[in-house]
């Protein structure tokens, strides 16, 4: 399986329950939190999460069943081999987020931004990202995704190739300085009023690059 369906399989009804309130990108954003800082605490991955404390502690249940987590005492969760292995796979394609302040470039108050590896190439317009951030956000006016592009060495914005430098310089230089892009590399952010939920759908957005792979 890729590190997707990986990921996908963890949040689908098992032996025969009801499907769990978590949806794939909840998934991720706590598989890429304990992978990146481990051992993360149950409690600080449950107030980093918008999901609320029920939907949390299914989740680690979930990932610990399957081996993918296990306890470090009291410190909190650390991933095993088979855990490391995923996250390893998945950092691969998406090794770094970030909180940013991304002012009026994003529509809300909170902005989380992903960078996805060598998938600038299959981003035409950034509507279907921005439509899956705010499908798993609540809907329209609660969150949202701006996609961006590395192309010739210029920070663009699809679907006109707008060079936000300038438009956005201060904006445009934090990105590049905290996300180190290179060319042919995507930033998708995620906006909203929360700043857990902006990373939980920053992860949506990012997920739909690579349901064809």
């Amino acid at each position: 399986m890729t590190w997707l369906q990986e990921i996908i399989s963890l949040a689908q009804p098992a032996n025969g329950r009801v499907s769990p309130t978590f949806r794939p990108h909840h998934v991720a954003v706590a598989l890429m939190m304990i992978g990146r800082e481990q051992p993360l605490g149950r409690y600080e991955l449950r107030d980093r999460m918008s999901v609320g404390e029920g939907s949390t502690r299914t989740l680690l249940k979930r990932l610990s069943e399957a081996d993918y987590i296990t306890a470090e005492g009291k410190q909190g969760q650390k991933l095993t081999k088979k855990g490391q292995g995923l996250f390893e796979r998945f950092s691969a394609a998406v090794p770094l987020g970030l909180s940013l302040d991304l002012g009026t470039l994003v529509v809300h108050t909170y902005s989380f931004a992903n960078l996805v590896k060598g998938k600038a190439h299959i981003i035409k317009d950034g509507i279907r990202q921005r439509d899956e951030a705010i499908i798993q956000g609540g809907g329209y006016g609660q969150a949202g995704a701006t996609t961006l592009i590395q192309k010739n060495g210029m920070l663009l914005m699809p679907p006109d190739d707008f060079n936000i430098l300038s438009e956005y310089e201060t904006e445009s230089l934090l990105i590049i300085e905290s996300l180190r892009i290179e060319d042919n590399d995507a930033v998708v952010i995620g906006s909203a009023e929360d700043a857990n939920l902006a990373r939980e759908v920053s992860m949506a957005a990012v997920m739909t690059l690579f349901n064809g792979d």
